[in-house]
């Protein structure tokens, strides 16, 4: 007897679980990012002042897994965009379910929006979403950051602890710089030797991240998040403490002395499916 392909579940948080499970299952380099994901990862984003619905799914996939991935969602029910996934498929796919009740939006090996995050080496963590030094870039990223990315940052800072340990900056020359440290953190804990490795190799970003922190502070302490776990600001606080106790790269260096004179953030249109 031949046994019917799962359905799409009826909740778009109980299928980003089920999809997560699928493809950890399957060994695939494949990570839920994205609103679902810190629902996932985040108490407290699901009640109090950030709570709120969620219209699509977001993953990132490693471009080896890229077709594995695309045949789970095949086989669960979606359907592919065959127009812009031929157009823009090195890059970026999109999926739908039948009934248009949401979206999957796929990135492969980086998230690139206002700055360029490099997934590739990230893909493959324990749980079913994005490491959470990895969530707090996808949100901390945004130029134009609105409530909704700041909320959810301040949700992950008030329910996960930090991991100290420092990193040089990835990929970078970090000549003169300690760089002796190491990733200690656990699957429940944000990494800060993973945050400062990101942001010690790209001056841009960092300027970014570090607004956006200061914004964070401003809105959890506007709207207090019930039961929190952490304080949001003394979070903040150290986060900035070990992003400015950081090994810098030499790039890094060069355009910290151009300041804001050059644009250092991208804006990027929006792609239409």
């Amino acid at each position: 007897m031949t046994q019917s392909p799962p359905r799409i579940l009826a909740d778009i948080r109980d299928e980003a679980e089920s999809i997560g499970t699928e493809v950890a299952a399957a060994g695939l380099a494949a990570r839920l990012l994205g609103g679902v994901a810190f629902w996932l990862r985040c108490p407290s984003v699901r009640s109090g002042p950030f709570a709120r619905d969620y219209a699509d799914l977001d993953f990132a996939v490693g471009k080896t897994a890229s077709q594995l991935f695309r045949a789970i969602l095949e086989g669960r029910g979606y359907l592919p965009d065959k127009f812009f996934n031929g157009l823009h498929g090195a890059t970026r796919l999109y999926y739908g379910a039948p009934d248009g009740q949401w979206s999957v939006d796929i990135v492969i090996d980086e998230l690139t929006m206002s700055h360029r995050l490099d997934l590739r080496g990230q893909l493959d963590g324990p749980g079913p979403t994005l490491s959470l030094a990895d969530l707090l870039l996808t949100k901390l990223q945004v130029w134009e950051i609105n409530r909704k990315d700041l909320g959810d940052a301040a949700c992950l800072l008030a329910d996960h602890g930090l991991a100290a340990g420092q990193a040089g900056p990835a990929g970078a020359d970090t000549a003169g710089a300690d760089t002796a440290g190491a990733d200690t953190a656990g699957p429940e804990e944000i990494s800060l030797a993973r945050v400062t490795a990101v942001l010690g190799a790209d001056w841009g970003f960092c300027h970014t991240v570090e607004r956006n922190l200061g914004k964070v502070a401003e809105l959890a302490a506007a709207e207090p998040l019930p039961g929190a776990g952490h304080d949001v600001a003394g979070q903040v606080r150290a986060v900035q403490a070990a992003i400015e106790a950081a090994p810098k790269s030499r790039a890094w260096r060069m355009r910290s002395r151009i300041g804001e004179r050059v644009k250092w953030y991208q804006t990027p249109e929006e792609v239409r499916h």
